[in-house]
């Protein structure tokens, strides 16, 4: 049975590309731009996972939250974490495919130019990658690190052209295809 997905978000051309990216992924998808209606308007028992947009106040997002929950109590939740459709797309999936039961590998990640921190509980396949956003909204993805680590705390350096003036970063870990981080730049 395919996975049912309420993307709810401010920005309609957003939730559009978004909804396309997630449909080719095999997902059923609905959005809607009317937030503070979402909980109103759509039933939670439809849906497995309820994605919120970045425009959506804490206060909004919190009582949305209890309303979807009093409807499915075992609805999930995302929040979506960088308005970059690849990386909402891949945020989505994970938290679809991870159990609620297992436990963070990824400790700590962190970055202080150039340098990337991270801190994982067990041994993995870690992998950082770097999305800039420009002004016309354009996405570019590099990868930094894609390598197995054991546990413990790992420093890489970035390289100062990796981070370009004038765009909108967001630096991600991603751990064992199931946990995935981001940081605003």
């Amino acid at each position: 049975m395919r996975k049912q997905v309420l993307l709810v978000g401010r920005n309609p051309v957003v939730l559009s590309k978004l909804a396309d990216a997630l449909t080719n992924e095999g997902l059923l998808v609905q959005t809607t731009s009317f937030v503070e209606q979402a909980s109103r308007n759509f039933n939670a028992a439809k849906f497995d996972l309820v994605a919120f947009g970045r425009g959506v106040d804490a206060v909004t997002n919190r009582q949305l939250r209890a309303d979807f929950r009093a409807q499915n109590p075992g609805i999930l939740f995302v929040d979506g974490l960088a308005p970059v459709i690849p990386l909402l797309t891949r945020q989505i999936s994970l938290a679809l495919s991870v159990s609620v039961s297992e436990e963070n590998v990824l400790t700590e990640f962190g970055f202080q130019q150039p340098e990337i921190l991270v801190s994982v509980s067990t041994s993995c396949q870690l992998k950082i990658d770097l999305y800039q956003l420009d002004e016309i909204h354009t996405t570019t993805q590099r990868t930094l690190v894609a390598e197995s680590v054991g546990a413990g705390t790992h420093l890489f350096v970035a390289d100062r052209m990796s981070i370009n003036e004038g765009t909108i970063h967001f630096l991600t870990a991603e751990v064992d295809n199931r946990e995935l981080v981001v940081i605003t730049l």
